[in-house]
């Protein structure tokens, strides 16, 4: 049986984990790394890297760094340029892994994508899915962030 394509935005190697882990079963999962609101670039390379060491076929947005104005208009950005390439290149659905983080609203997101056509909803945190992101992570020995990017929450603990 055919899977159908699906475009996966990813904010990191560590919520992508669970996220392609879940996904993979029902869709063939491609990732789009966007990063436009990482600071330093260094946050840019080390966050790319850790992409890349999953493994699977992977797009790496530009980086034209920016400062979102809140949290909401980052999850609108991301969610955004995923849409645009999706769309753009023949994807059939698109989702986000940002739902994996604890200190992310789920609800709000999938409110977000909503407004994009082909938006699976997802809540990848539910079902433990952040503690699995966290065993993945350092199965695969993937940077862990401390922050979520933005040059606002930018923490140096």
């Amino acid at each position: 049986m055919r899977k159908s394509s699906l475009l996966l935005a990813v904010c990191c190697g560590p919520c992508a984990t669970v996220a392609v882990e879940r996904l993979s079963p029902d869709y063939n999962v491609t990732l789009f790394f966007w990063g436009n609101n990482l600071h330093p670039a260094e946050e840019f390379e080390k966050r790319r890297e850790a992409v890349l060491k999953l493994g699977k076929r992977t797009i790496i947005a530009d980086y034209k760094p920016m400062q979102p104005e809140s949290c909401e208009h980052c999850f609108a950005m991301r969610l955004r340029a995923a849409s645009e390439y999706a769309h753009a290149n023949g994807f059939e659905y698109f989702a986000t892994s940002l739902t994996t983080s604890p200190h992310k609203d789920a609800r709000l997101i999938n409110k977000l994508g909503s407004d994009f056509p082909g938006y699976i909803p997802t809540d990848f945190k539910k079902d433990n899915g952040f503690a699995r992101s966290v065993e993945l992570s350092k199965q695969l020995g993937l940077y862990r962030q401390n922050y979520c990017g933005c040059a606002r929450s930018q923490r140096t603990d």
